[in-house]
């Protein structure tokens, strides 16, 4: 995660830290920690907080240089993100044990990520696009 973009972000907002941690329902020291890099940010708090800044998840996490795109306040549907977890593994031709291997996990909670019972970490979403060059914000249904 790219986290002078974040801070960037947040600035270019004039938003202080209290303003994002205020307006994300967290103390202001969660979210200096997730900033800060001290804390990894949960997938659908790294959500709420694109959406607040108004940018991409790619571009906070550093998978594009383009900041923002036709922006929707999207919440993340959890078995639309299953399923093209599923999908992009099965057209890649990996496995779930595969998957689990590159991303730093095991198969089994894994294996619930793609059924949407589990949110996958946001540092593994991360390195799962990274790996099959796949955007998050397309893998969580914010874009088609």
């Amino acid at each position: 995660m790219d986290l002078e973009r974040l801070k960037e972000a947040r600035e270019d907002l004039e938003l202080t830290q209290s303003n994002m941690a205020n307006n994300l329902n967290v103390g202001r020291s969660t979210y200096a920690g997730w900033e800060n890099g001290i804390d990894s940010i949960p997938l659908l708090k790294f959500n709420d907080t694109c959406n607040l800044l108004k940018v991409s998840m790619d571009y906070i996490a550093g998978l594009t240089n383009v900041k923002t795109y036709n922006f929707t306040n999207k919440d993340i549907d959890l078995t639309i993100l299953g399923q093209r977890l599923k999908d992009t593994r099965i057209k890649a031709g990996d496995s779930q044990e595969d998957v689990a291997r590159i991303i730093g996990t095991t198969q089994s909670p894994y294996s619930k990520y793609e059924l949407g019972k589990n949110t996958i970490l946001t540092v593994f979403i991360i390195a799962f696009a990274k790996h099959y060059k796949v955007s998050i914000d397309w893998l969580c249904g914010k874009i088609d």
